[in-house]
């Protein structure tokens, strides 16, 4: 599942993510709010989660899905800097924090990362 404010970088995440022969997007959201709406719905392996969405931040939002859905890997994508947000991601749940610069490549290395895990 995919949230994130940025609806054509959500386009583009989907193609990507799609393309690959085992890995499927279920879902996507805009906000925080839209996300919890359907998390049980679509019942993700993982949330790939931006910092910056309106209302609840992905923080917070990393935080309820972990409460709420721990079966559910949290994976953060975003253009904050690790030094910013990483430590608090992390104490919030997510098993990966990625910045959206670094490319596609890490990031289906996380999702399938985290997906081995569960």
């Amino acid at each position: 599942m995919l949230v994130d404010d940025n609806a054509a970088f959500r386009q583009s995440l989907i193609l990507v993510i799609d393309g690959q022969p085992d890995l499927v997007v279920c879902g996507e959201a805009g906000s925080a709010e839209d996300a919890l709406a359907i998390l049980g719905q679509t019942d993700p392996d993982v949330a790939v989660v931006d910092v910056t969405l309106p209302g609840m931040n992905g923080i917070e939002l990393t935080q309820e899905i972990r409460v709420r859905h721990p079966e559910i890997a949290v994976v953060v994508l975003t253009m904050h800097d690790a030094s910013l947000h990483a430590a608090s991601a992390s104490r919030a749940g997510a098993e990966a924090y990625l910045q959206k610069q670094s490319g596609m490549k890490p990031l289906l290395e996380a999702i399938r990362r985290v997906t081995a895990r569960s």
